[in-house]
């Protein structure tokens, strides 16, 4: 960091990544891409596109080939918006960029995704982020953002001050992102309700072929985003995590304003891909469990129905399958 210069490595650059990497650019941070080779060629001849209302920005952006490279730029932070469940694949590389100072946010769905990122590097530098925006990103690369419900947050996994995060949340704010810097515990209990908002519905929809919409417009399929709604609301409640008496109520608002699109989980699955499964409803599942008296049946069953059909498409081995669903 060259004064109050931040270089900032991007691994991915879909929706959430472009207009992260977009405000952070306009902010004044170097900004240097990491994606599939598809993507890196429309970043090296277009540049990050994005409309965000009535604005378009047009960020021209260094790239590399690889995760790896990114050592070579010498980066503050190197954050991940990547999907969750593509973790385990890049992280070896993630590590080996960012070497012992740098810090790695993660800027993903899902419970847990810095835990999993502070094993491959020093604890003290896994940061995470939780996202309160969404954007579409078209074939030709432009992303437009769809909503932004401010503020964001970013936290770390052991409380500490960092001037490189200080400076990239007033970055941020700058070009209106407004973000807020957090402590540990904050982060994580922001994380579990952006979670379990999206454990509501990203299955439900998944399974049956529903738009947001459709799903919380149906009675039956409002019942069970309801029922996923209170399961993960109450072990959330078992941790300490307790957002005020009307929560449900709130929760319940925001899914009505989802509108005939179909989520992520959806679109992965509907495409043959693997879905963020285990860092949504499979860590409520998982984390519940500890309690032995919270009820998680409707997780249990979407879980099995998500993880079946990606057996049948081909993205998840039946033996990969956690216990508590093939256990006795």
């Amino acid at each position: 960091m060259a004064g109050n210069k931040l270089t900032i490595g991007a691994v991915g650059v879909g929706a959430v990544g472009t207009i992260l990497s977009s405000c952070l650019k306009e902010g004044g941070a170097e900004v240097v891409v990491a994606d599939i080779p598809q993507r890196i060629a429309q970043v090296r001849e277009n540049g990050l596109q994005m409309i965000w209302g009535e604005k378009r920005f047009e960020n021209p952006v260094a790239t590399v080939d690889s995760i790896r490279s990114l050592a070579d730029v010498h980066p503050d932070c190197i954050f991940i918006a990547t999907k969750a469940c593509i973790l385990k694949h890049i992280l070896a590389d993630v590590a080996q960029a960012a070497g012992e100072e740098t810090i790695v946010l993660s800027v993903q769905n899902g419970i847990g995704t810095e835990d999993e990122i502070a094993r491959h590097i020093p604890a003290r530098n896994a940061w995470r982020m939780v996202v309160n925006y969404a954007g579409m990103i078209d074939q030709s690369g432009v992303t437009k953002v769809s909503w932004f419900n401010p503020p964001n947050f970013i936290g770390p996994l052991i409380d500490q001050d960092d001037e490189r995060m200080t400076r990239l949340v007033e970055m941020l704010g700058s070009v209106g992102m407004t973000t807020e810097l957090v402590d540990s515990v904050t982060v994580k209990k922001r994380a579990w309700l952006k979670t379990i908002l999206n454990s509501a519905l990203m299955p439900v929809c998944a399974v049956m072929h529903l738009t947001m919409k459709e799903a919380t417009e149906g009675r039956a399929t409002r019942r069970l985003a309801a029922d996923l709604l209170d399961e993960g609301l109450a072990v959330a409640a078992r941790l300490g995590y307790e957002y005020g008496d009307d929560i449900f109520e709130k929760c319940m608002s925001y899914l009505d304003k989802g509108g005939h699109h179909h989520p992520s989980m959806s679109i992965d699955l509907s495409n043959s891909r693997p879905t963020e499964i285990d860092f949504i409803n499979g860590k409520i599942v998982e984390v519940g469990r500890q309690f032995g008296d919270v009820d998680l049946e409707v997780n249990r069953v979407f879980v099995s129905l998500v993880m079946t059909q990606e057996v049948r498409n081909g993205t998840r081995k039946p033996e990969d399958f956690p216990e508590y669903l093939v256990g006795s």
